[in-house]
């Protein structure tokens, strides 16, 4: 910087101290993510669910390059759309608390029989 480094004078100005907020005594926090026994084997469930889809799936493969029948596009489909209901189903558990948690957990359970009842048992 070239040139005198003198400023000019100016008023002497007084800071205004702008007031603060109180902090909230108690910050509002959201409450932890719900957890039980009977949530988690339903998560288990869905996810048992979409494993043996894929295995459903790649056994009908396996059988089609063969050229056996195997279970069928709909045994695999009926397999698929009932893991990926369980799925959306565990995560809606996940997320809500109460009557709705249980009542998704409960359709968890209840896909699950109509597969192996359908599908492995009868």
């Amino acid at each position: 910087m070239t040139g005198p480094t003198d400023r000019p004078t100016r008023e002497d100005v007084t800071t205004v101290e702008i007031p603060r907020v109180p902090a909230d005594p108690a910050p509002v926090q959201p409450p932890p993510p719900p957890s039980g026994f009977w949530r988690e084997l339903s998560g288990a469930l869905a996810l048992g669910l979409l494993v043996l889809a894929l295995v459903v799936l790649g056994v009908q493969v396996l059988d089609w390059t063969q050229g056996m029948p195997g279970a069928g596009l709909f045994a695999v489909v009926a397999h698929f759309a009932c893991a990926i209901g369980a799925l959306l189903l565990q995560r809606q558990a996940d997320r809500r608390r109460g009557p709705q948690a249980g009542l998704a957990v409960l359709l968890v359970w209840v896909l699950t029989g109509v597969v192996v009842w359908f599908f492995w048992w009868a």
